[in-house]
This record gives C-alpha cells, structure tokens and sequence, in this order.
C-alpha cells in the first residue's frame, strides 16, 4: 500500500511540474486570405485581410478577443453598378465616403490545433467560430480591444484530444507517453461527449489549454457581410450628379434639379459651398466630415471618449451613415466593458469617498472557493466545497492572498489589491451613509453575520445574511479578513470576525493580528479596486 501512494505521489508531481511549465497566458492565432468574388456577383471592396484571435482563460472561463485589418480594391460592383474610385476625384464628399466603408460584419470559423511544447505535438482539436462587428475601415490597425466572454461547451464543438497532425485534425495518433500524461492530468482524451459532467467536459479543456504553448488556426472560412446601402448611396449619388450635370450643360435646370432631387432614400448632400444651402435645413455635408475627421485624428489616438462626441455630431448630420454610427457604437461597447468592474460571479461594489477617503471598488461578498479554485487551480479550505463552492475561500495565508490578486490582476488586466484597513472599515461602515452600529450593518449580530452562536462551527456560503447599506455581504462574521495594512513589522491585520468568533471580536472595531505566513479556517479576505 505504501509503494502505491509513493507511485502515485511521483505521478502527480510529474503532472505538476509540467503543468507549471506549460503557458498560462494569451493563445493568439492569426487568419489571412484574400476575399473572391464570383463572375456576375456583387464585388465588394475588401481584397485581402488578417483576422487576429486570442484566448484567454479568465477566473476559469474562456475569453476571446477579435479583431480585423484589411486592404481594399479601388473599385466595387455592386447591383449592377460600377464605381472606380478614380471616379470620385471631383466629389471629395463621396470620396470620403468611398474611403470609410466597413463590412458590416466578418463570420470565421476554424479548427485550433493546440500544440504544447512539452510534448513537441499538437495534443488537441476544437472547432469554434468568431463573428466580428463593428469593424474597422480599410488600412485601420487602432481600435479597442473589448473581450469577450465564452462558454466551454457552447463555444467549442468537436473537441479531441490526443496527438494529431494538422492536416489532419480530429484524427488521433497513438502516443502513449501523452496518454500517461493525460491519465496523470486527470485528462480525458479522445473525442470529448459534450453530454458528460463537468469535471470530464470542461475539465479536460481548461487544462488543453493550459498544458498549449501555442495554437494554429486550421480548415478556416471567412464570410463577410456588407451594408449594400453604403455602396448604394455613392452609386446613386454619383449617377444622379452626373446626369443632373448633363442636362446644366444644355442649360434644361428643370430636369436638372428634378432628375438629382426626384426618388431619394434620404435627404440631398448639401454643401456649404452651394447656393441653395442657405434657403435649406439640411446640415452640410462638410460638417458630417469634418466632425468624422477629427473623431478619427483622436480614435487614432486611442482618445475614445474624446472622439465620441465628434461622431455623434456626424451621426446627427446623416443617421444613415453606417461609418459614424458604428465608431459611437463601439466606443461605447468600450467604455461600457472598461466601467464594468465585475468579473463573472466576482462583484464589486463602488464606495464613495468622503473627506480625505478617495472613492474605491469593495468585494460585494468575500472571495469563493470557486473562485479561488478559478484562478490558482487548488482549494486549501479546510471546510472544502461548503455551499458547492459559494463559501468562503479560507485557510489562505496573507501572502497567498496577494499573490490571487496578483494572478487575477494579470488575467483580468484590471488592477485588484486587498483592502487597506481604513477603506475596509469605511466600507464596512456603510461608506457615506456610515450608521453608529456594532457590526456591519446591524446591531443585531445573527442578522449580518455567521459567528459563533448561529454558525454551528463552520463557514457558509457568503451572501445569505443581510447586507450593510452599501449592499456589501459579510463585513461582520464567517470569516475574518486579511487586510493590506501591518500591524507590525511582523504582522498583519486581520478584521471582521469570523463563524468561529463572539460578539466582542465581531464589533467592527476590533482588531486581530497575525503573521502574514498564519493560515487557519477562520480567515479569508476580499478583493478591492481603485475607482
């Protein structure tokens, strides 16, 4: 029995040094092509592109971010009409319109090979599709980077693993050091049941994707989709003018004036420059691309949220002009994504400041088992899986702490710390709407917390008991929290009170320290942003 745990115990460290060995950042791939079109058909203006993907695994869960540049033809033929961009020339307005069209929206799907440098192999395959919108006009290489979130199981199909070619994927190669290597893993390998549990399905993924030092994008095809009313309007317009031209030039201005103005979809492009401008309403064209121009001159700038009110401007002058619409509509899917603090099931609460305390971002509920597990791979609570996973993670040391903030930090690209002491009470005070109360958020301590009366000595899921007037979950009780601040040069603070405590150590006043290497089951800690 011992040689048998002595076996096992050298297989796992085997598995475990190669995991720490593996890549556990961004997989990027690359897709390029050039764009064909069929004899007699629509033919739009993309000639070649480069579609770029990268995957991330964050707090456990897949993120894809996407995106396109493309070069472009100087002509297009689309419902039977031909424009050259030469043609243009005398009309800097439809010009500058030919120059901003943008798809209006690219399906890829493709096959990712993951090869790990550990095993000198492509060790997986899944099939997968990513659609852009929103994209950027011909020649762009700026624009901001909005992830997105995924699905294990809804997002990857036909997943196999096991050593394969890539001119073959989804075919297996018998390697049976790599099929060790997976049964050490806890890897299922062959072709993956999306029917099957959690653990088999998406377990095995995650770890693909750790265990992947790269991937390779293969069987890929690119179908891009066009706004036809963007090529409709130069194409129309452009006919219009020209005929309306010919009959000035015999001097006929009724036909003139009737052949540009009759059957329009939208309103005449005025310039500022033409006579009847200032008889009309309409809003210059000039305006709409000078507004374009300089939102462009700050987009470029990766100035996004001073670029925005330029577009909006152009889109008031033209609200059919897919170019402008779309910049506002992604500029604010950014700021929308860059003010959204929460991370999956991890929330923050924002707390404003007051006096000489700066507004910050506060955990709404202590950090989970789950997601703990998430970003380090491991559980060392001592009460394991209590509430499936939605109690408190503890039995952490303070410098164990810092160190998930640390990884979160880096898998999230946002800036996540421990609270400092005076932001954790202010918080737990209930921030500017503070209340003279014991604990966090009642006088009552069974209303807010798990302690030592109610808690029948263990930890439970966070968020049951009620909240303080911030809407932030056991300040008071379950278990304690690490801070950042120290107490001493050898200690640091502990606060809150935990299952395991009374009411005099359950006060919001009171104040525990312990070494930053102490671990028990009484003590976990929540995470904190600057505003």
């Amino acid at each position: 029995m011992r040689r048998f745990y002595l076996t096992m115990l050298t297989m796992l460290m085997s598995a475990a040094a190669l995991w720490g060995e593996a890549q556990t950042g961004v997989l990027t791939g690359t897709i390029s092509g050039k764009e064909k079109y069929a004899a007699g058909k629509n033919s739009y203006l993309m000639d070649g592109y480069d579609v770029n993907v990268a995957y991330k695994v964050v707090m456990g869960a897949p993120v894809c971010t996407a995106n396109m540049t493309w070069t472009r033809h100087n002509s297009y033929a689309v419902k039977s009409k031909k424009i050259a961009y030469a043609q243009l020339a005398e009309y800097p307005d439809l010009k500058a319109r030919y120059d901003l069209i943008t798809p209006k929206s690219v399906e890829c799907t493709y096959t990712i090979m993951f090869y790990s440098e550990n095993s000198k192999a492509y060790i997986a395959s899944a099939k997968t599709k990513t659609v852009l919108t929103l994209l950027e006009k011909a020649g762009a290489t700026v624009s901001p980077s909005i992830p997105e979130n995924l699905s294990w199981k809804e997002s990857f199909t036909d997943v196999v693993i096991g050593q394969q070619d890539a001119k073959k994927p989804g075919v297996v190669i018998p390697n049976a050091a790599l099929e060790e290597f997976f049964k050490s893993s806890r890897i299922t390998s062959g072709k993956l049941d999306p029917k099957a549990s959690g653990f088999a399905y998406i377990g095995s993924i995650q770890r693909i994707f750790r265990e992947a030092s790269r991937i390779d994008l293969v069987n890929t095809s690119v179908t891009v989709k066009w706004n036809d009313e963007d090529y409709n309007f130069i194409s129309e317009e452009y006919g219009k003018r020209k005929l309306a031209e010919s009959y000035l030039s015999k001097k006929d201005t009724v036909n003139a004036v009737k052949t540009y103005t009759s059957n329009r979809k939208r309103e005449i492009p005025v310039s500022v420059n033409a006579p009847f401008f200032w008889r009309t309403t309409s809003v210059p064209y000039e305006v709409c691309l000078d507004a374009i121009s300089t939102g462009d001159e700050l987009y470029a700038q990766q100035k996004w949220d001073e670029a925005l009110p330029f577009y909006q401007k152009a889109v008031k002058s033209d609200e059919k002009f897919a170019y402008p619409a779309n910049r506002v509509a992604k500029i604010q899917k950014y700021m929308e994504y860059k003010s959204n603090r929460n991370v999956r099931d991890l929330e923050l609460i924002f707390v404003e400041g007051t006096g000489g305390m700066k507004s910050f971002y506060m955990g709404k509920t202590e950090v989970t088992q789950k997601q703990w597990m998430r970003v380090m791979h491991s559980n060392p609570s001592k009460f394991a899986m209590r509430g499936n996973g939605d109690a408190p993670v503890e039995n952490v040391t303070w410098e164990e702490a810092l160190e998930f903030v640390k990884r979160l930090s880096a898998e999230t690209g946002m800036k996540f710390r421990l609270p400092r002491a005076d932001e954790w009470m202010y918080a737990a005070k209930g921030g500017k709407m503070a209340v003279n109360t014991q604990f966090s958020g009642s006088d009552n301590l069974s209303d807010v917390a798990w302690c030592a009366y109610n808690s029948e000595e263990k930890t439970h899921k966070v968020g049951e008991k009620t909240p303080n007037e911030l809407g932030i979950f056991d300040m008071t009780g379950n278990v304690s929290e690490w801070v950042a601040d120290s107490y001493d040069k050898d200690n640091r603070y502990v606060k809150g009170g935990s299952w395991s405590d009374d009411a005099a150590n359950c006060v919001m006043t009171a104040d525990e320290k312990r070494s930053p290497k102490y671990k028990s089951g009484n003590i976990g800690f929540r995470v904190c942003q600057d505003e």
